[in-house]
């Protein structure tokens, strides 16, 4: 199951890329001067945010199989957590926090798309752990 990103966070990508990336081009086109280099800074500026985007859109925010969870990041990055070796969970209004002994794992529900959300908490509530453990168990299916 993928955990999808909210669309406004990958169209805001898009536009800064589309801004940076033709904001570089009018640059190095209408300036004759030696400060030429920031032009190129605002088109590499702009392929960022538009690859960052690319990458969202393809990899979005988590992804849940066979009893893992993992993060995806951009860069290369990527952190993954096994379900089955959680023996906490915390959460606020601002991150979801799932711990192991070897690692943490930090969720922003700011970000993730409001269906893909209800089902990341029937996922989380589902976790095997003590209800003083578990934030989500907390929670009433009525109220998702």
């Amino acid at each position: 199951m993928k955990v999808r990103f909210k669309k406004r966070r990958q169209n805001t990508n898009l536009i800064f890329g589309i801004f940076w990336f033709v904001l570089g081009i009018l640059y190095l086109v209408f300036t004759d001067n030696n400060t030429f280099w920031i032009g190129y800074v605002h088109l590499v500026s702009g392929a960022l945010f538009m690859i960052q985007n690319f990458y969202d859109s393809r990899h979005q925010y988590l992804h849940i199989e066979n009893g893992v969870i993992q993060k995806n990041i951009f860069y290369g990055f990527s952190n993954k957590i096994n379900l089955d070796e959680v023996y906490e969970i915390n959460g606020t209004k601002s991150t979801y926090i799932l711990k192991s002994e070897a690692r943490k794992l930090s969720i922003d529900p700011s970000l993730i798309d409001e269906q893909s959300l209800i089902k990341l908490f029937q996922i989380l509530r589902q976790v095997d752990l003590p209800s003083e453990r578990n934030h989500f168990s907390k929670y009433k299916p009525e109220l998702e």
